[in-house]
């Protein structure tokens, strides 16, 4: 959908009409009617100011954005469904902020340009033989979202122009594939110069495969290949990739009232396609936790390599949950990333009649994985109040630490955020 339906979308969703009309009066005796007033609306606002102290720049960052998204999911008739919505992205007031797209390189960056942008323009067939086809621009979140996901904390979100096949023909396995045409990222469709700021969209040849089994009381098994080409030359190049990998997932009742999980994942990553590196890098994570009474303790250690040329790469993630919420690491360091981290969190539910209050805070201890030197360490707290289904508000801080890492290190940095949010 290069601002258009691209040719090999659009060969795809000629394909799925294909499939639908052979497929006859599969579902018959739906009506045409249910399919829009079943169907219902897409309004998802959110309202944020975040301030950005990053001492690499000699300015400070204050961005107010609000996000209107605006759309409408149809009902399915005869196995077929329609969904689609478009964002509106303001800035509120001075915009005292490097958006990414208006220039202002002396602020800290805040990744929420303003725009205007389909968000999603998507056709979904149900076969009637366990299988579900989905074309066009879609949302992709599978697992943790650290491989690939939508990178929903942005006002923008990630999206992608693919075809998606998801099968459940196995009990309790789930089997995903999609062919991803191009990558929608959440800087906006236009697409500046290296000086004004990142591309807005990867033009892709990639294929992802996902496995997710449930069929053990507990117990969540993924495997998954991730086969991103990203591009010929330049940059994108260098994040085309292959990774192989594994997650485990163990919750278990210890007690009345006691419960404990321990998580596992270990991945290999090699250069693929147009890549002009040589890489052979490894990523693993181990985790336990334990939860009671709305009190949850994680301790866990993440593990990325890095080559000294380029880290293990993740350039479909949803990046603000992983590696601290300062955002440092959006990139993994040359020399790769361990991040040695305890995170806790109590919610109230219920709290004065409304839906619940939960409190969090994490620490994060950071070293390059090459070399075992230390770059720094992260607080993060938030307190979140869900008022009901719909409407939420959220008061968050990170603090980065980076002082006496020495030469070619990270410089400090602290965020602040307050956000209104409310999902019809």
């Amino acid at each position: 959908m290069r601002n258009r339906i691209g040719g090999r979308t659009a060969s795809c969703l000629a394909m799925t009409f294909g499939l639908f009309a052979a497929s006859g009066g599969a579902h018959a005796g739906q009506s045409l009617s249910d399919w829009l007033e079943q169907g219902k609306l897409v309004v998802d606002t959110r309202a944020r100011y975040e301030g950005v102290d990053d001492q690499s720049k000699a300015l400070y960052a204050n961005a107010a954005t609000l996000r209107a998204r605006l759309g409408f999911e149809t009902a399915a008739w005869n196995g077929l469904s329609l969904a689609f919505d478009f964002d509106e992205v303001f800035a509120i007031g001075a915009t005292d902020y490097n958006s990414t797209r208006n220039g202002k390189t002396a602020f800290p960056t805040v990744g929420d340009p303003s725009l205007t942008a389909l968000n999603r323009l998507q056709i979904t067939y149900a076969t009637g033989f366990d299988t579900k086809i989905i074309v066009g621009r879609q949302r992709l979140q599978f697992g943790d979202q650290r491989f690939i996901g939508n990178s929903g904390w942005r006002q923008h979100e990630q999206t992608f122009d693919a075809l998606t096949l998801v099968n459940n023909s196995v009990q309790d396995l789930t089997l995903t594939y999609a062919y991803v045409d191009r990558v929608n990222r959440v800087y906006g469709p236009n697409n500046p110069t290296p000086a004004t700021g990142p591309a807005g969209h990867f033009d892709s040849n990639s294929h992802l495969f996902n496995a997710l089994y449930t069929g053990v009381p507990g117990l969540k098994l993924e495997g998954y290949a991730y086969l991103l080409d990203l591009g010929k030359i330049g940059p994108p190049a260098t994040l085309s990739t292959a990774t192989y990998g594994a997650r485990a997932e163990y919750r278990a009742t210890l007690s009345e009232g006691l419960s404990g999980q321990i998580n596992g994942a270990f991945a290999h990553q090699t250069n693929y396609a147009n890549n002009p590196l040589s890489i052979s890098l490894d990523y693993w994570l181990a985790e336990g936790g334990l939860s009671s009474h709305g009190f949850t303790g994680l301790v866990g250690y993440e593990a990325m390599g890095g080559n000294g040329m380029i880290g293990f790469s993740t350039p479909l993630a949803s990046l603000h949950p992983f590696d601290g919420l300062a955002n440092l690491f959006l990139t993994t360091p040359v020399d790769g990333l361990d991040d040695l981290y305890v995170k806790g969190s109590y919610a109230v539910p219920g709290f004065l009649n409304m839906k619940s209050l939960t409190a969090a805070v994490a620490y994060h201890d950071f070293k390059a994985d090459r070399t075992g030197v230390g770059i720094g360490s992260e607080w993060d707290a938030s307190l979140e109040l869900a008022v009901d289904q719909k409407l939420s508000f959220l008061l968050g801080t990170a603090a980065y630490d980076g002082a006496g890492i020495g030469a070619g290190g990270f410089a400090g940095k602290k965020v602040v955020w307050l956000q209104a949010a409310y999902k019809y």
